[in-house]
């Protein structure tokens, strides 16, 4: 060995000495993280209970369509009740309709077509039985041996997009705003604890998404105003953020594909681990100062660690085993048929395209492929 680094010219022997100490540097880190989890482990539901302890709202933020998320939520909404959290906050719904979403869940059946009503109302395209699955299980809460006096609210968070509108959907309407609006007229006004389940993006609290030209390759601001940014800002200790892990968008624009969150280093510990499905905070803990050098959320951050961008972290998969959630049946029929390809010809898709849309053929069409996102990720 001695005579091999004789033979090599000095610079090559310093890089290689300084990739060994960053190799060390990362196994000490992962380690670490590992000692970390092994003391601390919590189940995902139990985690996100946990966090009501000393908070009032916690944000659980997704990357959308990702199966074992959306069944998480299902999974929390008996727990929430039974520890007394009597909200949850969705993205997927109209607040126009909330009346017919407390309607349905006094009901002494539950009404599917009702549902699905609800849900098509919101976005045509979104039929997944996941997501409408949300207010069945709250029916189900209302109507248990376990009900108590107070119901089970789900409600429905954003403003109408109707991209058919007059100078676009959003012309009139910030619809963070207006969500942050409902949260705190239908929850923080009454003194009571919520769930809000979101895109990421939505979610963010503490975090100020980064508004950048990648053509450019310039930071144009900060968005600052997103329903987590604005709950926060009035009401920092009450609040609480938790990210469900999927990839990032990568720094090099989002027709890219996409990054592991934080190099993979979570991926890689995660490996280590037969049960995946844990909960676990960010802030005060080996996982706050994790850093990112190839996304997008990072772009703006030089010093961007994990802290700045969540609270809290929920991993259930691997990428390998992601699954996206089931389409509905029956969302889409002869009778609302004309609605749907009305919305999809003001969002330019092409004519022929939506004239060979048949209520036998929708599901197929409208099916999501998480492959189509996280492929190159899952192999």
């Amino acid at each position: 060995m001695k005579h091999f680094f004789k033979c090599l010219p000095i610079v090559l022997v310093s890089l290689l000495i300084s990739c060994q100490g960053t190799q060390k540097e990362h196994n000490e880190e992962e380690d670490d993280l590992v000692t970390y989890l092994k003391e601390h482990w919590n189940s995902p539901e139990n985690y996100v209970i946990e966090k009501f302890t000393n908070h009032d709202y916690v944000f659980i933020g997704e990357y959308h369509r990702i199966k074992h998320d959306a069944d998480l939520i299902l999974n929390l909404i008996p727990k929430l009740y039974e520890n007394g959290i009597y909200n949850l906050g969705i993205e997927f719904g109209d607040f126009k309709d909330q009346n017919l979403v407390d309607s349905l869940l006094k009901l002494p059946y539950f009404d599917r077509k009702l549902a699905q009503k609800i849900m098509f109302n919101c976005s045509p395209d979104w039929g997944y039985k996941e997501y409408i699955d949300i207010y069945k299980v709250a029916w189900e809460v209302n109507h248990s041996e376990n009900f108590k006096k107070k119901k089970f609210r789900v409600i429905n968070l954003a403003a109408h997009y109707d991209p058919c509108k007059k100078g676009g959907a959003w012309k009139d309407v910030d619809p963070d705003a207006f969500m942050a609006e409902v949260i705190f007229d239908e929850i923080i006004s009454k003194n009571e604890k919520a769930l809000i389940y979101s895109g990421n993006h939505h979610a963010f609290t503490k975090y100020h998404q980064p508004y950048y030209n990648f053509k450019k390759d310039t930071l144009i601001s900060y968005t600052t105003n997103r329903m987590g940014n604005i709950i926060y800002d009035s009401l920092p200790s009450r609040t609480f953020n938790i990210y469900l892990h999927a990839a990032w968008a990568s720094n090099k624009g989002w027709s890219e594909p996409s990054v592991l969150p934080v190099n993979g280093i979570i991926d890689l510990t995660m490996a280590q681990f037969k049960d995946k499905r844990v909960g676990f905070d960010v802030n005060n803990t080996p996982f706050e100062k994790l850093k990112s050098t190839d996304s997008y959320y990072a772009l703006g951050y030089p010093d961007f660690t994990l802290d700045k961008y969540c609270d809290g972290y929920i991993y259930q998969k691997e990428f390998k085993d992601y699954k996206t959630v089931t389409m509905e049946e029956n969302f889409i029929t002869e009778q609302n048929m004309g609605k749907l390809k009305a919305y999809f010809g003001c969002l330019n898709i092409p004519k022929e395209s939506i004239d060979s849309i048949t209520v036998i053929n929708v599901n197929d069409l409208l099916k999501e492929d998480i492959k189509d996102h996280f492929g190159h990720l899952m192999d």
